[in-house]
């Protein structure tokens, strides 16, 4: 979806899919560190697992522009924060935006938190009021599902329906 929004705008897209061998909209798939060394901004959507923990460390950031954005809305552990502070203090990148941290709610006195190139949301950037009706009807068509004894649409253990 943001590839989707941003080329609206023009923007060259590129991405990093470890999983993925093809993508559509004109994405081009690259490597990590081509990623990482021409784009301008660096948005993350990954889930949180013991691969993506901290895996974006002080190596990928340093190896980003020194004028590119850093965008979380992922999971806060995605981001190892002692390294982004560091690239945020030091200006190895321009900036950060995080809906989301390794702490939740955060520590208020984190260093992080004084910083001029970062911007924190409180976890709701999804928040529209499109996006809140489509939120409860999707909730509201996979009960009717199940009600129906038919499997919801999303499933987030898939492992259970064998049983």
């Amino acid at each position: 979806m943001v590839a989707q929004k941003a080329s609206g705008f023009g923007i060259k897209i590129i991405a990093y899919d470890p999983y993925v061998s093809k993508v559509n909209l004109g994405v081009k798939l690259v490597e990590l560190s081509q990623l990482l060394t021409d784009s301008d901004f660096v948005s993350i959507h990954v889930p949180l697992t013991a691969e993506t923990r901290h895996s974006f460390g002080e190596n990928e950031l340093k190896k980003m522009k020194k004028t590119a954005y850093l965008i979380n809305t992922s999971r806060g552990s995605i981001i190892d924060e002692k390294a982004l502070y560091q690239a945020l203090k030091n200006r190895w990148i321009a900036g950060a935006a995080l809906d989301v941290m390794e702490k939740e709610p955060p520590d208020w006195n984190s260093s992080l938190l004084q910083l001029d190139n970062l911007i924190i949301t409180p976890h709701i950037s999804f928040y529209s009021e499109e996006s809140y009706v489509e939120l409860k009807t999707k909730v509201a068509q996979a009960v009717l599902s199940v009600l129906k004894g038919e499997l919801p649409r999303a499933i987030v253990n898939p492992q259970v329906v064998k049983r």
